[in-house]
């Protein structure tokens, strides 16, 4: 009797153990699977950390007025920040083939030396870069494409109300000149008063002040930078490039002769951001220099939105002082403005989809005064069409534009379609 109690007793006890033990590799199963989850939560976030979301852009941040992608390495947790955009285009003009190009692939480059100095870069391909190609059978022909540096800086964050930018950088001027990534501005083409007479893209070698003047809402950019060399052909030869042409940029070993540039701009409404700049340098900057020119640029601009609706506009005026020492049919004054209206139309539906609804209207003269008292007739641009964006950071576009240039022929109408991103 004794011993079938004992074996029960041990039976029992072996079955509880038995149980408890199942129990705990249950328990342990269970925690180590949480420990697996937590871990795998944990590594996903170092690496975003580590790569400084570089796979995401905050259209929300922007920095002393950069686009969103070229701000992305003042805001990257990780020293290293790589970012870009990109953009191709179809156009047919009427009486003219069609064509398609690989317009512009531009990676940005930015590191984190530390909190307070910052390298940022931006590198641009354009049109497909330099190869050969046979068109219509023919022999090969050169297709010249470029690659160049747009901008190559560093910044010194000092104070919210003064930093320091060193090398070469973006001119502080217009609207288009520091936010010309793809998705900003609706028509394919930028404006053509953003080409011509403040001459996007535009980068010279200087040093800037930029800041914010205490909580007044107004930001402010100043300093010295490369000035343009309207000693050009194109001035000579009375050809509406004449401005866009004095670029100097990041070319080898150019020629330099400081000009002053400043910008302010207000910023204390909500959804309005309006402002304007300043450049005044020499005509001439080039080795063999004509002295006693002056070239001075102004304009003056505006941005608001609401909710769905955007309306931005511009105007700028240039003078030449002493056009007479280049030709006689140089230009001595040339002026332009614009309006562009847009509206969401996704937000009268509720669709998650951006798409936007445009028209823009340019009146330019880039030959409105001549060094012998004569003009130039005004070009007039319009353009419409509409954006639909897969998602913020991709666009589609389709624009029509109807341009008379009484200068040189009847109205020229262009039918154009567009791809554009930004990372």
């Amino acid at each position: 009797m004794i011993n079938k109690n004992l074996a029960l007793i041990l039976s029992s006890a072996l079955v509880t153990t038995s149980l408890t033990a199942q129990t705990d590799i249950e328990k342990l199963q269970t925690e180590i699977d949480l420990l697996k989850t937590q871990s795998d939560i944990l590594a996903e976030e170092l690496l975003d950390i580590s790569t400084g979301s570089f796979t995401k852009v905050d259209d929300s941040k922007a920095h002393n007025g950069l686009g969103a992608a070229a701000s992305k390495v003042y805001y990257s947790q990780s020293p290293l920040s790589i970012g870009g955009y990109g953009e191709m285009f179809w156009a047919k003009t009427e009486g003219s083939r069609s064509f398609v190009d690989v317009y512009r692939f531009i990676p940005y480059f930015g590191y984190k030396f530390s909190d307070t100095v910052i390298l940022n870069t931006e590198i641009e391909f354009e049109h497909g870069g330099s190869q050969s190609v046979k068109l219509d059978g023919n022999s090969e022909s050169a297709v010249s494409g470029k690659i160049l540096i747009e901008f190559m800086y560093l910044d010194f964050l000092l104070h919210k109300s003064a930093n320091i930018r060193v090398g070469n950088l973006l001119v502080p001027m217009g609207i288009t000149n520091l936010r010309h990534e793809p998705t900003l501005f609706p028509t394919v083409q930028r404006p053509t008063i953003e080409k011509l007479l403040i001459p996007s893209t535009w980068h010279e070698n200087g040093v800037l002040v930029y800041g914010d003047i205490a909580d007044t809402g107004i930001e402010y950019t100043t300093g010295i930078i490369n000035a343009l060399n309207i000693n050009n052909t194109s001035t000579k030869g009375g050809k509406e490039k004449w401005i866009r042409d004095g670029r100097l940029g990041s070319a080898n070993k150019a020629p330099f002769k400081p000009a002053f540039v400043g910008r302010l701009d207000y910023r204390g409404i909500n959804g309005l951001l309006t402002g304007g700049s300043l450049y005044v340098g020499d005509g001439s900057n080039q080795k063999d220099d004509i002295a006693g020119t002056t070239m001075t640029i102004f304009e003056v601009h505006a941005v608001y939105n609401y909710q769905g609706l955007s309306l931005k506009g511009l105007y700028t005026i240039s003078m030449l002082d002493g056009a007479e020492k280049y030709a006689e049919d140089a230009s001595e004054k040339a002026s332009g403005y614009y309006v562009t209206a847009s509206y969401d139309v996704g937000t009268l539906i509720g669709s998650d989809f951006k798409t936007l609804i445009f028209a823009q209207y340019e009146n330019y003269n880039t030959r409105e005064k001549l060094a012998n008292g004569g003009s130039k007739e005004a070009t007039n641009i319009i353009n419409f069409g509409a954006n639909f964006f897969p998602t913020d950071q991709t666009v589609l576009k389709a624009d029509y534009q109807i341009k008379d240039d009484k200068n040189k022929s009847d109205k020229v109408n262009t039918a154009s379609l567009s791809l554009g991103f930004l990372f």
